[in-house]
This record gives C-alpha cells, sequence and structure tokens, in this order.
C-alpha cells in the first residue's frame, strides 16, 4: 500500500503551484464550501485526496468536505453547484437553466423513533410543465466519494517533514492506503434505510460514490447479481461515480488550482433498486464444512 498526497488544502500537488504550509488550529478557508476548513480548525493536516500509487493513481478523496458538502445554512458554493449540476444533467434529461432544486440536510425519518439527514434532495422544478413541479421524481441523493486512510500518522509525519523542508509533498508514502471497505460499510445502513424511505415516498434514491468504491462492490455483487440497465427506463436506483478528469494530461495551469472531477458514464449505473438490495444481501454462499467439525462441551 503507498499513497501520495494529491490536494492539499484544495491545491494539487502535481503542477507546481506554490503551497504553504498553514498552522493548526488556525482559520483556513475550505476551497470547497463556503465556511473555514474544519481539518485545520481541529489541528490535523488539510489533505483533501490522496493518489493510491500501487493502483494507477487513482484518486481517493480523504476529507468528507471534497466531493459536495451539505452543510445547510451557509450559501452554496459555484463549485458545490457544478457538482450537482453534473449530477442532475445525468438525472434528468433535457435540463434547462433554472429546472434543478435541491434541499439540503432533509430529515429522513424511520418508525423506530431514529432519524436520518439525506445529504440532499433533488428536484426538477420546470415552469414549462404544467404544475409547479414536474411529473419526474425526486431522489435523495447522498454523496460518499471516498474515506479514511490506514496509517494516518504516517500521512502526518509525511505532511510534518515536507513543512520542515526534507520531502516533496507529493513523495509516496509507503504502509499508507485507503479503506475502502470501512467507507462502504459505513454507509450500508444509512443507504438501505433512505432508499426505503425514498422508494415509499414516491422518490428514487441516487447514490455518488468514487471510483475506488465502486470497483470493490460491483464484482462482488454481480456475481449472484445481473443488473437490468434501466438508464432509459423506469430506474430506482443510481449508482453516479465521480472520477478525476483527464489524470495523464492534467491541463495547464488552471484558474482552480484543485484536481477537476467528472462523473465517469462507463461505470455509473442505472437500475432498480430492489434487485441491488438483493445483491447485497445474497453475499456469500453454502459451506457443507461450516459447521461440521469436532465441538467441545462447555
Amino acid at each position: 500500500m503507498t499513497v501520495s498526497v494529491a490536494e492539499y488544502l484544495g491545491i494539487r500537488t502535481d503542477m507546481g503551484f506554490e503551497i504553504t504550509p498553514v498552522t493548526a488550529g488556525s482559520r483556513q478557508a475550505c476551497p470547497f464550501k463556503a465556511s473555514p476548513c474544519e481539518k485545520v480548525a481541529q489541528g490535523k493536516k488539510p489533505i483533501c485526496s490522496v493518489r493510491d500509487v500501487g493502483d494507477d493513481n487513482t484518486l481517493w478523496i480523504s476529507c468528507e468536505h471534497r466531493l459536495c458538502s451539505t452543510t445547510q445554512d451557509l450559501p452554496l458554493t459555484d463549485y458545490q453547484k457544478l457538482i450537482l449540476k453534473k449530477v442532475g444533467n445525468r438525472i434528468y434529461r433535457n435540463l434547462q437553466p433554472g429546472d434543478l432544486k435541491v434541499a439540503r440536510e432533509v430529515r429522513v425519518p424511520v418508525e423506530s423513533g431514529s432519524s436520518y439527514s439525506a445529504d440532499f434532495v433533488m428536484w426538477r422544478n420546470n415552469p414549462l410543465i404544467s404544475g409547479p413541479l414536474s411529473p419526474e421524481r425526486p431522489v435523495i441523493l447522498e454523496m460518499q466519494g471516498g474515506g479514511e486512510t490506514s496509517q494516518t500518522g504516517k500521512l502526518t509525519r509525511h505532511v510534518n517533514n515536507w513543512e520542515q523542508g526534507h520531502a516533496s509533498l507529493s513523495d509516496p508514502v509507503n504502509q499508507v492506503g485507503p479503506i475502502v471497505t470501512n467507507a462502504w460499510r459505513r454507509q450500508q445502513e444509512q443507504f438501505l434505510v433512505k432508499g426505503n424511505v425514498a422508494l415509499y415516498s414516491g422518490g428514487k434514491m441516487v447514490f455518488c460514490i468514487g471510483t475506488k468504491i465502486y470497483d470493490y462492490l460491483m464484482p462482488r455483487l454481480t456475481v449472484t447479481t445481473k443488473f437490468l440497465d434501466l438508464r432509459n427506463a423506469n430506474w430506482t436506483l443510481a449508482l453516479l461515480v465521480f472520477k478525476e478528469s483527464n489524470p495523464a494530461n492534467p491541463p495547464p495551469v488552471p484558474a482552480d488550482r484543485s484536481i477537476p472531477i467528472e462523473i465517469d458514464d462507463s461505470k455509473s449505473l442505472f437500475t432498480n433498486y430492489s434487485s441491488f438490495v438483493q445483491a447485497i444481501t445474497n453475499q456469500g454462499s453454502p459451506c457443507t464444512s461450516l459447521f461440521n467439525r469436532p465441538y467441545e462441551e462447555v
């Protein structure tokens, strides 16, 4: 397992941009949402994303606010609007300016009395269609582009060495890797609950994930299930996969110094929610030797 720091406080490390170390606990603007960077405020290193050096430099988002944060009481930034429009253009056809509407941190009640919140609820509001809202169904939209890495202490020490002038920020860091399994397991319960509520309420479920989560999930799920491609039909679940835009040919000094990301249409999935849930629960196969073994009395 080896990674390299891909973005530090929103600045990519592979294009020669000047990057200045920040002071832990200071107030630094987050480049992806309209508020200060929470990592810096907590005394952590502002690593937004890393590259999995052992996996073709695949981008792994390591900050929960990097893909599209959902802070309810702050205005959406231009970056957040861009990401949401990318999603909307995949969900709804022929979007016109002003069509797309979102609500943030929407409470999703469950019968047990507990409650969840949806990152976003998205709907198409088209005045050209009769009525205040179009007949197209709304969606619960969840954002899970990545997650944590292993051996975060090693990554922190590497950044410390860079701050002291003893290393390059983009140098490989050995024995550190994305923990893809945790990223998916942490979301499964919420995914299942919110998806059920969305369908019961007449909506759909959309889950935005990164390349590595998709590559981890699909080989396991397609062993037992062949998903119908309902992209142009009545789908109820969509997996939209975000990837780095043209990683082999980065643009020459863009105005935005962060790594551009886009939806990977070759990997995104539009299918039936019930089939997807069944594929999750169908993991494993019968094992005749599981209970055929010596036992000891207790």
